[in-house]
């Protein structure tokens, strides 16, 4: 059969415009679009769409001050390929975008979000429908741009999300200098990662201050930071260096939440939401604090949609889950696809498909390591039974001596004891040996049970299997001959075979014992509770296996020290540091506690609990 000159071109066109359509990445990024904000100044954005796009489609905003071009986790091509229009934008003084980052943690980066997603949902490619992504600072922005309510906002996917003053730049009102490693990732406009790659470098530098006992509003500038770029305004309105703001406003609960979601705020959000965090997710007190509050004060129906996930992950690995963390070996089925997990939800908020199998029709997915599988309840409360295991600390002779002599945990009253003594002196430098041995200290290490000044308390090995969900509890009952001090205290399982696992920790400054925004110097002698309370967490403790309790002075370069004398937080001199002798009761008048809240056991494991997480 011959073919006429015409008809092969016809068919050689078609045959070109399907073969086009073959090939090449299936997705369009358009570069650095700029969006202006209400004032006028101008936001950098990457638009990512589905190639061959017909009609519209639903968009996912990130807003960031990380990766614009999704380098860090390729969720760009990922989604786009999933049919939705991915849109990354830029805060204030990062990038192309105009403005300046010094309220990137308050309540512009909320008005911005709002206009974002209405810019978004009258775009021709957009079908109205916005959804927002990201986790840590990215999580914290959607939760603020939510509390100004966009009309177009129709679910959001916060995980880790920081809660700034809650849980950054502060634990439990004792100021942290992981914040300078931050701000020197993102100093200027692009992102560091060279920087925070190198920690030889920026924990080193936190050493030698720690060693010279310098202030803790010198550790910016030795780290490096430009006052002139990562700054905020003073008292007077004048451009201050940031981590010297916050520092100056530690305990004043006005400032620390000026810019955080109220509750009106809340009762206005009518979408589903999906939370996630880990055990040992740093930020796991912020993100828990946004769930807490929403399902407390969002309508009944709203608060019926928000969907929570609780795995055995830190903060990078909640966003990216793997069969190792932090030393901890992680069984498979408890490395889920985030993406995956997260685009299906998606598709699910959207009316496009049904609630992932994942969730076994509850709201809330948990994982409990030791069982190694995952469980379901309706609510986060319901994950625990209600019923407690209670430990009291006890010791003779009042003062453990040593790991090998180490107090104990009993499930008895408790009797007449001398209290346990700890010596927390300021002008000690702990940490100085522990880096000489222990730079790689993970979740399975031990030593801190071997420290000079660590009181150690074990249980006995429990008889059957006993499994816990929830935050555990630490209630000391204390006295001490100076005015404030540190504690840490840490948590550690330790199995049959004399392996050991951390199952949590927690550092309390005594002067914030019944609220960080309360601050109580103590009178000599007096007798006062400091309550710790764990990262929430699920467990099975196998029969054999016991409990260990560690107890030590928080004498650390990760935190600014506490001298003791009860002065200016952040400004005390190493030469008026005081020695601080710590009484820890543990009698029936007194009794120091270990609560640990014990699971739900009535939740059946689904049958597929080890095969349902998507991967």
């Amino acid at each position: 059969m011959r073919v006429s000159p015409c008809a092969a071109l016809l068919l050689g066109s078609f045959l070109g415009a399907a073969c086009a359509a073959e090939v090449g990445p299936g997705y369009d990024i358009e570069l650095s679009r700029m969006i202006a904000m209400r004032d006028g100044v101008p936001l950098e954005a990457w638009i990512t769409r589905p190639s061959h796009l017909e009609g519209k489609a639903p968009a996912i905003l990130t807003l960031t001050q990380y990766d614009i071009d999704g380098s860090r986790r390729g969720e760009p091509p990922y989604f786009a390929q999933r049919g939705f229009v991915w849109v990354q934008a830029y805060v204030r003084g990062r990038g192309r975008s105009g403005g300046d980052k010094n309220d990137s943690l308050g309540l512009q980066v909320g008005r911005d979000g709002y206009d974002l997603v209405e810019w978004i949902a009258h775009q021709p490619w957009s079908n109205g429908q916005v959804v927002m992504y990201g986790g840590s600072f990215v999580g914290m922005t959607q939760w603020h741009t939510a509390a100004q309510h966009p009309p177009h906002l129709a679910a959001i996917a916060p995980y880790v999300a920081i809660y700034p003053g809650w849980d950054i730049p502060n634990t439990n009102g004792i100021p942290q200098a992981w914040t300078a490693v931050i701000l020197g990732y993102t100093s200027g406009r692009a992102l560091n990662p060279g920087f925070i790659a190198n920690p030889e470098y920026w924990s080193g530098k936190m050493l030698q201050q720690y060693a010279a006992q310098r202030p803790f509003t010198e550790l910016d500038a030795a780290i490096g930071i430009a006052a002139d770029d990562w700054w905020m305004p003073d008292s007077h309105g004048n451009h201050a260096p940031m981590m010297h703001v916050w520092l100056d406003h530690v305990g004043e609960e006005a400032f620390n939440l000026a810019a955080e979601p109220k509750a009106q705020d809340y009762a206005s959000m009518d979408f589903p939401v999906l939370t996630a965090t880990g055990f040992f997710d740093d930020d796991q007190p912020g993100a828990l604090r946004y769930y807490r509050a929403h399902v407390a004060h969002a309508p009944a129906a709203a608060a019926a949609r928000h969907y929570l996930v609780i795995g055995p992950w830190d903060h990078g690995g909640t966003q990216v889950p793997a069969r190792e963390i932090d030393g901890l070996a992680i069984p498979e089925n408890a490395v889920v696809d985030m993406k995956k997990l997260h685009a299906d939800w998606y598709d699910w908020a959207l009316g496009r498909a049904p609630l992932p199998a994942f969730f076994q029709s509850q709201r809330v997915a948990f994982y409990v390591m030791g069982e190694n599988a995952w469980r379901h309840a309706p609510t986060l409360q319901e994950a625990s039974s209600g019923k407690e295991l209670v430990l009291n600390l006890s010791e003779p002779q009042g003062t453990p001596r040593g790991v090998f002599q180490a107090g104990k945990l009993l499930g008895a009253a408790p009797r007449a004891e001398p209290p346990a003594q700890l010596v927390s002196d300021p002008r000690e430098l702990p940490e100085l040996e522990v880096a000489g041995y222990a730079a790689d200290e993970n979740l399975l290490s031990t030593f801190r049970a071997y420290q000079k000044r660590a009181l150690v308390f074990h249980s006995e090995p429990f008889a059957t299997d006993i499994t816990f969900a929830g935050h555990m509890r630490l209630v000391l009952e204390c006295a001490a001959d100076t005015p404030d001090f540190d504690l840490s205290a840490q948590m550690m399982m330790i199995r049959a075979d004399g392996t050991a696992v951390q199952l949590g920790q927690d550092i309390r400054r005594a002067r914030f014992r019944n609220s960080v925004f309360k601050s109580e110097l103590l009178r000599p002698g007096e007798v006062v509770q400091i309550p710790f309370e764990f990262n929430w967490a699920a467990w099975r403790i196998p029969a054999g296996a016991r409990l260990r309790l560690v107890l030590t002075p928080l004498n650390s370069p990760a935190y600014q020290k506490n001298y003791n004398t009860g002065g200016r937080i952040g400004y005390e001199r190493p030469e008026d540091a005081r020695v601080a002798h710590v009484s820890i009761f543990h009698d029936a008048r007194h009794p120091s506690r270990l609560i640990l809240p014990l699971a739900n056991d009535a939740l059946v494991t689904g049958p597929d609990a080890t095969s349902s997480a998507p991967r």
